[in-house]
């Protein structure tokens, strides 16, 4: 893959195209939803705070792109990312790039709404229902884009993919992140098999390390195997660069050099397909998980007498 850091010139232009970023109102999201207004998208960014929505969007516009829109949605239920993803299909004839980049380590084992543990939530079963259910404007035009914010936090889960869905055999919040990422990763995979003929390109990527909001709320107590050397963690993760990170979403999302590419995830400039994302059997596995977590929520529209989600 190109350095995106000197490779700007192959991202193209993206005027008349609408992107939506989830989680973009700070650190890598917000970065990256500069970038693409940059390039001449119409922008809409998620959060849970419309004071920071607000903000987040009189940022972008003062660096003169006008087109950007602050939708308040809270991630964390099968419903609220359904809902959201109905307001967009009742307003925008298409939608041509999502960037999945909404994201958190919790300290402490949490449920939402629907019972399920927050990380796994936030992470996996969030973006598999708002992705499924934006597809009606993500397959009207070709060359749609969805871009997984991933982490190489998933390499520090050790177990089977499909052991202690909800973390509940001892919570540590890093495992718990570490766990979704990985879930994440394969449905990415198994996602881009499956949007193929629809020409809607999937793919995964690691920004890297930056200093963001969720970075600033991370605690020794969720990651204890920092706990002895915190002070250093802390020293290098607030030099690590959003702006920087946010070059892998951008590229994966406006690169001409990315038009072919699917089923890939991105670390370190590099393309790559891990062993367990890129496995047969964890894939359908990880679609059955996925449609299993949809359907079951208690939140989910199909629970609360709503249309069922339209499909193509």
């Amino acid at each position: 893959m190109t350095d995106t850091a000197r490779g700007a010139e192959a991202l193209r232009t993206l005027a008349g195209k609408t992107a939506l970023i989830t989680g973009g109102t700070g650190g890598i999201g917000l970065h990256t939803a500069c970038g693409l207004a940059a390039l001449g998208a119409s922008v809409i960014v998620t959060g849970r705070d419309p004071q920071r929505g607000a903000d987040a969007a009189s940022q972008i516009r003062a660096a003169g792109h006008a087109q950007v829109s602050f939708i308040q949605a809270d991630h964390l239920t099968v419903g609220a990312n359904q809902d959201l993803a109905g307001q967009l299909r009742g307003s925008l004839q298409y939608l041509d790039i999502l960037v999945n980049n909404v994201g958190r380590v919790f300290p402490a084992r949490q449920e939402t709404a629907d019972g399920y543990e927050a990380t796994l939530a936030l992470c996996f079963a969030g973006p598999v229902a708002l992705t499924e259910a934006l597809l009606p404007l993500l397959t009207q035009r070709p060359g749609a884009r969805v871009v997984n914010m991933s982490s190489s936090a998933y390499k520090m889960w050790h177990q089977g993919p499909f052991e202690d869905i909800q973390s509940q055999r001892g919570y540590v919040g890093i495992q718990a992140h570490a766990h979704a990422k990985l879930l994440n990763l394969i449905w990415t995979f198994a996602l881009a098999r499956q949007f193929r003929p629809q020409k809607v390109a999937v793919n995964a990527t690691n920004p890297g390390a930056a200093w963001t909001p969720g970075t600033a709320q991370l605690t020794p107590e969720a990651v204890p195997a920092w706990k002895y050397v915190w002070p250093v963690v802390r020293f290098f993760q607030r030099r690590g660069s959003a702006a920087k990170a946010a070059r892998s979403p951008l590229w994966l999302a406006a690169s001409s050099e990315a038009d072919e590419l699917t089923g890939t995830y991105v670390e370190k400039r590099k393309r790559l397909r891990p062993k367990a994302a890129a496995d047969p059997d964890n894939q359908r596995r990880v679609i059955e998980l996925a449609q299993a977590l949809v359907s079951q929520a208690p939140t989910a529209r199909s629970h609360r007498g709503a249309p069922p989600i339209d499909r193509p």
